[in-house]
C-alpha cells in the first residue's frame, strides 16, 4: 500500500504529468467553458472551470515566477485530490462543469454556476490530462506560464464576444474589479492612459480585446490559438491539439454567434465601432465575418 502511494506521489510530480497540465485561457465569452465541458467527455481527462480565486497569489507580486510557482502547486494539489478522494474544485452547476455558466433566471441572463468541490466521476491514470481554464489570470501571466505548461487560448469573433458580454446582468457587488490586473501592470497602464484620453466603454472593450488577441498571438504557437467557430463546426474535434482523444468527439454543437438574445441595436453599434478599429483580432477574423453577424441578426 505504501509503495503504491509513494509511486503515485512521484508520478503526479514527474515530467510526464507536468506536460499534461494544460493551461486554458481566452477572452471572456469566447468558449472556454464549452471547451472544459467537451474535454471532460474524454477518458483520462479532467477540465476545471475557474477554480482559482483571482487574488489568490497577489501577495507574491511583483515576482511573477513565484506566482507561477503557486499555480504549479495548485495543479499538483488538484491531481492529488483527483487521484485520492476523487474530488476537484471547479465552477459547476449541479456538480458538473456545464457547457455554459450563464443562464436565464427570473427572465434575466446571469451567472448560474457556483464554485466548490465536485466528483471526478471517472477512472484516471496517474498521468491524466488536467486542464484548468482561468481566462483573466492566465492571460495576464501567459508569457510566464508558457515556459512551463502547454498553453492554449480559445478565441471567438470579437463582435460575438462583445454581444454576448452585453447580455449578462452585471452584479452590483464587485469587491475589487482590478484584482486580475494586479498580475498585468501593462494592461492596467494602458487602461489608465485610455481613461485619461477620455476613451468610452466600447473603446475600452476594444482595447481589452486587442490586448488579449495580441498576447495570444505573440506568446503561443499558431496551432495553440483555437477559434470557437472551428470547435463548433468540427463537433469538438478541433480540440485534439489539446488532448488527442478529442479526435473522436462528435458532439452536435451550435454556433451561437447569431444568438437571438443579442440586441440588434447594440450589435450594430458595437459592430460599427469594431469595423472602424484596428486590433490584433483582425489577424484571426475578417471584417466580413463581423458584417455577417451584423446582417444576420433580425
Amino acid at each position: 500500500m505504501l509503495k503504491r502511494l509513494a509511486s503515485r506521489f512521484v508520478t503526479t510530480r514527474g515530467p510526464e504529468a507536468r506536460d499534461r497540465n494544460i493551461v486554458l485561457t481566452g477572452p471572456g465569452r469566447s468558449g472556454t467553458t464549452l471547451t472544459c465541458f467537451l474535454l471532460n467527455k474524454l477518458p483520462n481527462t479532467v477540465a476545471l472551470s475557474e477554480p482559482i480565486s483571482p487574488g489568490k497569489y497577489a501577495e507574491r507580486m511583483p515576482d511573477r515566477e513565484a506566482v507561477v510557482d503557486g499555480i504549479e502547486e495548485y495543479y499538483r494539489d488538484m491531481r492529488e485530490m483527483a487521484l485520492g478522494p476523487g474530488l476537484v474544485v471547479s465552477k459547476h452547476v449541479g456538480g458538473m462543469v456545464p457547457d455554459n455558466t450563464k443562464g436565464m433566471v427570473d427572465g434575466r441572463r446571469q451567472r448560474i454556476a457556483e464554485k466548490g468541490k465536485i466528483p471526478v466521476g471517472k477512472e484516471l491514470e496517474p498521468d491524466f490530462y488536467l486542464a484548468i481554464k482561468q481566462p483573466g489570470l492566465f492571460t495576464a501571466l501567459l508569457p510566464y506560464l508558457a515556459k512551463r505548461f502547454p498553453c492554449f487560448a480559445i478565441v471567438r469573433n470579437p463582435l460575438a464576444i462583445m454581444a454576448s458580454t452585453s447580455t449578462l446582468q452585471q452584479h452590483k457587488r464587485r469587491k475589487n474589479p482590478a484584482a486580475k490586473r494586479r498580475y498585468d501592470p501593462e494592461l492596467g497602464n494602458r487602461l489608465k492612459d485610455s481613461k485619461k484620453e477620455g476613451t468610452d466603454r466600447i473603446g475600452k472593450r476594444l482595447l481589452r480585446l486587442h490586448y488579449a488577441f495580441e498576447r495570444y498571438q505573440e506568446v503561443l504557437p499558431e496551432s495553440h490559438v483555437l477559434r470557437y467557430e472551428d470547435i463548433c463546426s468540427s463537433r469538438g474535434k478541433a480540440l485534439e491539439v489539446i488532448v488527442p482523444a478529442a479526435s473522436q468527439l462528435d458532439e452536435p454543437l451550435e454556433n451561437k454567434n447569431l444568438n437571438p438574445l443579442y440586441q440588434r441595436d447594440k450589435v450594430l453599434r458595437f459592430g460599427e465601432r469594431l469595423l472602424e478599429s484596428e486590433g490584433a483580432y483582425w489577424n484571426l477574423y475578417s471584417r466580413e465575418s463581423v458584417e455577417e453577424i451584423m446582417n444576420g441578426l433580425g
